[in-house]
């Protein structure tokens, strides 16, 4: 899995946009990466297509290769076959170079950076202005029958309050959480307007199945953080709470009565054998004390 980021310009306009969103013009068909892996590297391996069909949670391959990509050279050597590979790996060393031909990939281009207008209504009605950045993401995934391409993607989505579809949930590691956020919207797919799910869906599946390509153009609030929307009683009930924890006076804690335990290593104790003999004041003389008659208070 890789990435590749370009910076595009700052001037926004729709010719731009749409001039510029030519899908997939300049976006490589393959690309060759070479990575370092620990041994063991925690991965299986086709000994036919010397492709990674397992990647071994916590392994030493997790978040360096994916499924699906093919082994082309380890510690700059032509893997033509298993028993090449074999060969290169029997040799003892704590760590190896492996190149790997990459089956799914990512790539990013800032377009603009535009302002959006909200009509609010309040009164008269209220316009607020709020700065939006505009991106495209080129995804190539390659689609095998082995490979589920939900695992790959790792992409949930949902429809905002302007029934938009907006990312609501990235898999960490996956190839939409390289350049998507929670938040951000998906406006348009090869060029296509995005309204709903199923439109989502079946422009996706039209680009990876034709081409393996596909490209989204994605709104993003400039200096949004990543987060995922929370319905408004719910953020009501929390601001609530947040003010109601703010006013609250912390109260100064209260001097203990308890004397503390000494600390027994600056002192000597000594025992003395003389016994001491201490007049008690509550003592009094038998003979004085008057008698008191049963039932008596």
């Amino acid at each position: 899995m890789s990435t590749i980021s370009v910076t595009g310009s700052k001037e926004c306009s729709r010719e731009s946009l749409s001039k510029d969103d030519r899908p997939h013009d300049n976006t490589p068909a393959d690309v060759t990466e070479t990575v370092i892996l620990k041994r063991p590297f925690g991965m299986r391996i086709h000994k036919v297509s010397l492709k990674i069909t397992f990647v071994e949670p916590g392994g030493n391959a997790m978040g360096l290769v994916g499924v699906g990509d093919e082994i082309v050279a380890i510690n700059k050597k032509q893997t033509k076959d298993i028993e090449t590979l074999n060969k290169i790996l029997k040799k003892p060393s704590q760590d190896a170079q492996v190149t790997l031909r990459r089956n799914n990939y990512s790539r990013s281009k800032h377009k603009c950076t535009t302002v959006e207008t909200l009509l609010v209504e309040k009164g008269r009605g209220l316009k607020v202005m709020r700065a939006v950045e505009l991106y495209t993401v080129d995804l190539v995934i390659g689609i095998s029958p082995d490979v589920d391409l939900n695992d790959i993607l790792g992409l949930a989505v949902k429809y905002d309050a302007k029934e938009r579809v907006k990312v609501m949930k990235v898999n960490p590691g996956s190839l939409a959480s390289i350049h998507l956020r929670p938040g951000d919207i998906i406006r348009e797919v090869n060029g296509q307007p995005i309204a709903s799910k199923s439109m989502l869906t079946f422009w996706m599946l039209n680009g990876l199945l034709s081409n393996r390509q596909v490209r989204l153009l994605i709104e993003r609030g400039a200096g949004d953080d990543a987060q995922v929307e929370m319905p408004s009683d719910v953020q009501e009930i929390a601001q609530k709470q947040i003010a109601l924890w703010r006013g609250k006076k912390i109260p100064v804690p209260k001097k203990s009565a308890l004397r503390h335990a000494n600390d027994t290593t600056s002192r000597n104790i000594i025992i003395s054998p003389d016994a001491v003999e201490v007049f008690i004041a509550s003592d009094h003389d038998v003979t004085a004390l008057r008698h008191v008659r049963k039932g008596a208070e």
